[in-house]
């Protein structure tokens, strides 16, 4: 397979060679830059070091292995905000520490990566044959785990303050995930891979991967789906239907969270008691973050640690960027997502968009299916699968959803 002009490799000319070094040089002085800026020296200098020395092992090693610039940019990122959430948790005062869960996010940000090496190793017939493969065993997984969590869910139920009169809540809990919100951002990634291989796929299981979305009762997830689906049917305008969704989304969250603010959680709970505790999380986070100091302003408490802060998980992309996260590394995070996703049109509107939009009510930071679909989106970059290149010459008259998920079989 033909080597990309950003790759690291020996048998690289001597002006790619040269272009090589020099971005090697640049990714080694952000990481020297980031480590010496914000770490506090006095206390973790030998951090310090290790993470320098780790950042020379893996340039050198980058000439031995077919690493590719992008590749190597995520590595140092997940490095970078590694460190960050181990300073964001030394300073954190609370008694009872959450270490698991920032381990588990670490691990699920090396998905990206190593599934952009293994399947750029992939030739493109054998890549077209295994990935839709894996769609349909991932389908058949999830047929089970909706027959099972309509069986067994009534009986598993544990929360006390949650009112099993209503179906929204009486069928979510699962044998396999924490409840079937999760299954819908899966499914949500799986409609995204779906998308890029649509030839691959037959009505059937277009309306079956649908049901199972529907199945979730996840009114977020299915919200979050709809507009999936409507990017793209308007792919020609994928633009400007982007700006559109989430100014509409930023307009109704804010319009609701005044509502929440000045008549009480109350108006808001009449709606929607789950979509009320979402304005409570965010009232909280704000009170919050006025009160923090600049540290934790900045490195975040370590992820999965809002309950310490303020007694309640942060089911929220604000609040888990803000508490847990902090600015130094949500910008950490969101130049890993931009990197792996900034050339690939598929990735940034029918992977990354439906995960905001989904972020309002719910987010993970451990999502090995997200991170596996950014990476095999990052991998196919530039392909006929991530352009979506055949919807540019359907004819208007094909310009349906229904033209879009029948089969070309």
């Amino acid at each position: 397979m033909a080597s990309s002009p950003f790759s690291f490799a020996l048998d690289a000319r001597p002006a790619g060679r040269a272009r090589s070094l020099a971005a090697t040089a640049a990714l080694f002085a952000f990481g020297a830059l980031l480590t010496f800026s914000f770490v506090p020296v006095p206390v973790v200098i030998n951090l310090s070091q290790i993470f320098l020395l780790l950042l020379c092992v893996a340039a050198f090693c980058c000439y031995f292995v077919r690493f590719q610039a992008d590749i190597f940019a995520a590595l140092c990122l997940i490095l970078s905000i590694a460190v960050f959430q181990a300073i964001g948790i030394a300073h954190f005062s609370s008694a009872d520490k959450n270490y698991l869960t920032p381990f588990l996010f670490i691990t699920s940000l090396l998905i990206a990566p190593s599934t952009m090496i293994l399947v750029r190793t992939l030739p493109q017939e054998d890549r077209d044959r295994i990935v839709p493969r894996v769609v349909r065993w991932v389908l058949t997984f999830l047929v089970i785990e909706c027959i099972t969590r309509f069986i067994f869910s009534p009986h598993m139920n544990s929360r006390p303050e949650t009112d099993l009169t209503d179906a929204f809540y009486r069928y979510k809990d699962s044998l396999f995930f924490v409840d079937s919100n999760f299954v819908g951002i899966e499914i949500l990634c799986l409609l995204a891979i779906m998308f890029a291989y649509r030839k691959k796929f037959d009505r059937s299981q277009w309306l079956l991967t649908y049901l199972l979305l529907f199945a979730t009762l996840s009114r977020a997830s299915i919200a979050a789906g709809i507009c999936q689906l409507l990017v793209y049917i308007l792919w020609r305008w994928r633009g400007w239907t982007l700006i559109g969704l989430l100014a509409a989304q930023a307009l109704v969250v804010a319009k609701l969270f005044l509502t929440y603010t000045t008549q009480g959680s109350s108006s808001i709970s009449a709606i929607d008691g789950s979509f009320s505790s979402k304005f409570l999380i965010l009232a909280r986070m704000a009170a919050s973050y006025t009160q923090a100091d600049a540290v934790q302003k900045f490195f975040g408490v370590g992820v999965g640690d809002s309950i310490n802060l303020i007694e309640i998980f942060a089911h929220n992309i604000v609040a888990t960027l803000v508490l847990e996260l902090g600015i130094g590394g949500s910008l950490l995070f969101v130049a890993y997502v931009w990197i792996l996703s900034r050339k690939s049109p598929a990735s940034i509107y029918l992977l990354v968009l439906p995960t905001i939009i989904n972020g309002f009510s719910l987010v993970s930071t451990s999502m090995p299916f997200f991170f596996a679909a950014l990476g095999l989106f990052g991998a196919l970059r530039g392909s006929q699968c991530d352009e979506i290149s055949a919807l540019k010459h359907d004819s208007p008259h094909r310009a349906k959803a229904g033209g879009y998920l029948r089969s070309t079989k």
